[in-house]
């Protein structure tokens, strides 16, 4: 189908606005219990939860690290972002074993009607898929083979994925040993951002991009670090990223959640090492700093009724300081697409996301096409979509 294009609304469509600038504020935090019953009836203790995703409406889903074990769990939110209540799910099914194990350390949920997860690990590393239902194996995703050359327990510490699953996001969480050296308490580690092109029966990696941390926050000991734990992909294209600080400071951790964007950064995949190469890093800006002791995973959680969205954290029980616990952030700011009916992000809204988008209905709890954010892609979506798709604009 051909259709004139209004050159002068697809061009507003397309354009930067006057974007309110992001912010993050810290809500509140919330204990959860230590035991889960897996989908084989089997109980499970609950402990060094390094990632988290949400599911559907209060669910959320939290991988533990060296394990094979996921807990699934219930976070209901005030009209602010602050937590009223969160708990391990209870009963059969609260928790998922999946059949393998190794050193998994974030997850990723393409949607429920999918009913898969993706998890990375640090140890290959590698991104792996799995049955959301039986925990069996599904696929594992390639990755560069510059990735070969992480050192140990700094690999793919981050996964995930758009609104529109375009795109997939990865991080390993210190520098590649070809690409610099570890933080330090007076310089930060150089590590690669990997975006993925997820619109394939099998992802494909697209681009790779230079982020430098900051430094160890006090002084150096013991298994101080300074690296990324997470990046989050949010609807306007930019990315979250938490860089979790361990050192001899006020505080033995420190939190820093930055805005990234990676539009003007150089695509350095051809570059087998970043020490003396010539390349332009993604940008960043500090959002918020505080002591949430070893807060590892973030995820993206609803629009809230205050406005914004909620950011749900988990925190890896894995020291003597810190306890299963989760935690909220309210992220507030133009986080939204300029062009939410763009599904697959090529600037105008036409035939290629009309497929999109029609696989998405068909499928009902999908987010692909979940334009007004009620959790299911319906007869409201399509008036939204229909809209937009008549005149190749936005809704």
């Amino acid at each position: 189908m051909t259709r004139p294009i209004a050159i002068a609304s697809l061009a507003a469509c397309i354009s930067a606005t006057h974007a309110a600038p992001l912010g993050v504020e810290y809500r509140s935090g919330a204990n959860l219990g230590s035991t889960a019953i897996d989908q084989n009836g089997t109980s499970f203790t609950v402990g060094g939860m390094s990632g988290i995703v949400r599911v559907h409406g209060t669910e959320y889903a939290a991988i533990q690290n060296n394990s094979s074990r996921i807990a699934k769990l219930i976070v209901t939110l005030n009209a602010d972002g602050s937590i009223a209540s969160a708990a391990i799910k209870p009963g059969v099914g609260g928790g998922l074993t999946i059949s393998q194990s190794t050193d998994f350390e974030d997850i990723a949920f393409p949607g429920i009607a999918k009913n898969r997860v993706r998890i990375s690990e640090e140890s290959a590393p590698e991104i792996r898929e799995y049955d959301f239902t039986s925990g069996a194996y599904i696929r594992s995703i390639p990755r560069p083979a510059v990735y070969a050359n992480r050192r140990s327990n700094f690999g793919f510490e981050c996964l995930s994925l758009n609104r529109t699953q375009m795109s997939m996001w990865a991080c390993n969480e210190e520098a590649l040993s070809v690409d610099g050296p570890l933080s330090t308490a007076s310089a930060g580690t150089l590590v690669r951002i990997l975006k993925y092109n997820n619109d394939l029966p099998a992802p494909a990696p697209a681009a790779q991009f230079a982020y430098l941390t900051e430094p160890v926050h006090g002084a150096f000991i013991s298994g101080s670090r300074s690296g990324v734990s997470q990046v989050v992909a949010l609807p306007n294209g930019k990315l979250l990223a938490l860089e979790r600080s361990f050192g001899l400071g006020s505080s033995f951790y420190q939190t820093r959640i930055y805005e990234v964007d990676v539009s003007v950064a150089t695509d350095v995949s051809g570059l087998p090492t970043l020490v003396g190469a010539t390349y332009t890093r993604a940008t960043k800006r500090l959002l918020h700093t505080g002591d949430y002791t070893n807060l590892e995973g973030l995820c993206l959680g609803p629009k809230l009724a205050s406005g914004g969205y909620a950011l749900l954290g988990i925190i890896d029980d894995d020291d003597p300081i810190s306890v299963n616990r989760v935690v909220s952030f309210r992220l507030t700011g133009d986080v939204d697409s300029t062009c939410p009916a763009d599904l697959n992000e090529d600037g105008i809204v036409d035939d290629a996301d009309f497929i999109r988008f029609a696989q998405s209905y068909d499928l009902l709890l999908d987010p692909v096409g979940d334009l007004n954010l009620d959790e299911a892609t319906d007869d409201q979506d399509f008036v939204l979509f229909a809209s937009a798709y008549d005149q190749l604009l936005c809704p």
